[in-house]
């Protein structure tokens, strides 16, 4: 770790998979907007994954700026990415995912992160035309040569990497995924300058959270390392612990 960007990019993951329904302790820390956009989802685990992952980002942000939850005004920009409503000084990038069972948060002090977490499905993987996913020619043929289980797991790493890189650069979705080009040799990932719009080089952390989850979180090469939380497990009684930042 770097001395100098000790703190860059902070990641914490919380595991779902012993809540089957949603705390209400966790519903109290939402802004009125988050707690509206909640009431869409029709599965109740979509509803817990929602919930879990805008509380424990209050939380993270609380700790990490020593303001109260319900005092953070966080807004989306134009392009859909989040950003918190702050002075200059305590301005930070963050980005959150979450899915049946996993959620994640990156905060970064430095620069922009993105972060994405998939629940491995196997039904997902596709058994021919990968193009859709953003994925080159060599990555195809890579895929092609691989035998089960070990292409599923390497396109959901391929997927999460891109879904991260596009959420850093801010435009998501928006972004050809084709022009994202992974090196999973050495955990990073380029994007064409011209093509750019935040960066052109960015690292990556991939990580196998379970047999079921991948997660990936990109941040700007030049900006250091990333600090890896220690992984939160709960249950229907846990209210958000006090010590998730580190010192």
């Amino acid at each position: 770790m770097n001395r100098n960007n000790r703190h860059t990019v902070s990641l914490w993951t919380l595991d779902l998979k012993e809540i089957v329904m949603l705390p209400p302790q966790w519903f109290e820390l939402l802004g009125d907007e988050e707690r509206l956009h909640c009431l869409r989802f029709r599965q109740e685990r979509d509803r817990i994954a929602y919930v879990a992952a805008h509380a424990l980002l209050r939380c993270t942000l609380s700790q990490t700026l020593g303001l109260p939850p319900a005092s953070l005004i966080i807004a989306r920009d134009s392009m859909g990415k989040p950003f918190l409503h702050a002075p200059e000084s305590l301005r930070l990038d963050f980005n959150i995912s979450h899915t049946a069972g996993m959620v994640a948060v990156a905060i970064s002090k430095a620069g922009k992160v993105g972060v994405d977490v998939e629940a491995v499905d196997r039904k997902m993987m596709p058994q021919h035309d990968v193009s859709a996913f953003g994925m080159s020619h060599e990555e195809k043929t890579e895929l092609a040569s691989l035998s089960e289980p070990e292409r599923s797991d390497a396109f959901f790493d391929l997927w999460t990497a891109r879904e991260a890189v596009a959420k850093a650069d801010g435009r998501g979705l928006s972004l050809p995924f084709s022009l994202i080009r992974i090196d999973r040799a050495r955990n990073t990932a380029t994007i064409p300058e011209h093509e750019s719009s935040s960066g052109s080089n960015w690292s990556l952390w991939r990580e196998q959270l379970s047999s079921l989850h991948r997660l990936a979180v990109a941040w700007p090469q030049e900006s250091g390392e990333l600090k890896r939380m220690k992984p939160l497990f709960c249950n229907e009684q846990l209210i958000f612990p006090c010590n998730l930042i580190e010192t």
